[in-house]
């Protein structure tokens, strides 16, 4: 399917029955990159809203002249990259922060990509299910809530956890294969940050056929952890949970930076407006900074048993001071189905290298490597470590 993108801003056009808003920005190179934002349509696995027909939110960024490119012909190999979110934050934050050069959407765009960014169910732009009662939440997060907009504790009205790996791994499904279709492509490939690490790559796991190229930053790992879905889903729980500003930026964040210098004092308010920019409701909810909402999930399938069905170039990139450190090298030492994997160890970066000054561009630049040649400094395997250049 053909789609062709204005050069002018505020433009709205159709793809595939859904709403697509498109605008046209320079960037700090000044390549025009198009950003355009689309529902996908999707039929949910979710178990709150099972079998509805929603729209899964997807940004993609695109420069002009990879646009010429499309007219001309088709998309080069290896040029679809999609961005996966984890469990903390939704796709824009993390992918496109509109501060300096800290978005990797553009800037994986003004290097000839079609970068592609999801927010799954329970985050961001996509559906809510069950999340605009502030009853869901657990009793101890009903506090934070108190009196704004609760004026008492009070009963769920849907006890049960909200997602599942496997309604995870079917929007990835449908988003791949959209742009797929989109682009006339066989493989898409995939980067995911912390619980997207179980996403992207137990979906590469089972659609290796779909997958190009993988990467994973700061990947959530458990060797022996579930591979089946449990006998009861959806699991007794609640269906979101919440930080603070305070929680997530100061104590999630900022308490684990090690090394001065390490974060511009600038970029903590951009990401956090950022993250209540796409939560309407969590914004005017709890303290005058609002809350972080984020579902909960069910999760299974992604153990040593499935990391060994990883066929996948796969690049790992984690922190030092990443409370998922040590999950790295076990996840390394367990993808035994692919000839190409490299872990890269960063110094004094935390589970948010992508928001820290020593290492974000580094970060860029080693991942745009590993898509194109499927090779960190020409070599397709080992385990590096990057240190701090403090001079």
């Amino acid at each position: 399917m053909k789609r062709l993108i204005p050069g002018s801003t505020g433009i709205t056009t159709a793809v595939m029955g859904t709403l697509v808003l498109l605008n046209y920005t320079a960037s700090l190179a000044q390549e025009r990159v198009a950003t355009v934002d689309v529902f996908v349509p999707h039929v949910s696995t979710v178990p709150a809203n099972a079998s509805k027909k929603v729209g899964i939110f997807v940004r993609e960024k695109i420069s002009e002249g990879l646009q010429e490119e499309l007219e001309a012909g088709s998309l080069p190999p290896g040029r679809a990259v999609l961005f996966v979110h984890g469990s903390l934050a939704p796709s824009l934050p993390v992918f496109d922060l509109p501060f300096e050069d800290y978005s990797w959407m553009s800037v994986f765009a003004e290097a000839g990509f079609d970068a592609f960014a999801m927010d799954h169910t329970g985050f961001g732009r996509s559906p809510q299910p069950e999340m605009d009662d502030p009853c869901n939440f657990a009793v101890e997060a009903q506090s934070v809530v108190s009196p704004n907009p609760l004026s008492a504790p009070c009963e769920p009205s849907y006890g049960y956890k909200l997602t599942t790996s496997q309604s995870d791994w079917d929007e990835i499904d449908t988003v791949v294969d959209y742009i797929r279709e989109l682009r006339g492509i066989d493989r898409v490939s995939l980067v995911g940050w912390s619980r997207g690490g179980p996403r992207t790559a137990g979906y590469a796991a089972r659609h290796p056929e779909k997958v190009d190229k993988l990467i994973l930053l700061a990947p959530v790992y458990s060797p022996s952890g579930p591979a089946s879905a449990p006998e009861d889903v959806p699991e007794v729980g609640t269906p979101m949970t919440l930080m603070t500003r305070q929680m997530y930026m100061g104590e999630r964040w900022q308490g684990a930076v090690a090394c001065e210098g390490q974060v511009d004092s600038d970029v903590e308010p951009v990401v956090w407006q950022t993250i209540m920019g796409v939560d309407s409701l969590g914004s005017v909810w709890g303290p005058p900074d609002g809350v972080l909402r984020v579902s909960t999930a069910t999760q299974w399938g992604w153990n040593r048993e499935y990391a060994a069905r990883v066929q996948t170039p796969t690049l790992i990139l984690v922190g030092e001071e990443d409370f998922l450190y040590e999950a790295a090298e076990p996840l390394y030492a367990d993808l035994t189905g692919t000839a190409s994997k490299a872990l890269i160890n960063m110094e004094c970066a935390t589970h948010y290298p992508f928001w820290e000054s020593f290492h974000y561009k580094f970060m860029q630049d080693v991942s745009m490597e590993w898509l194109r040649t499927g090779k960190y400094q020409g070599r397709t395997d080992g385990v590096h470590r990057v240190r701090v250049d403090r001079r």
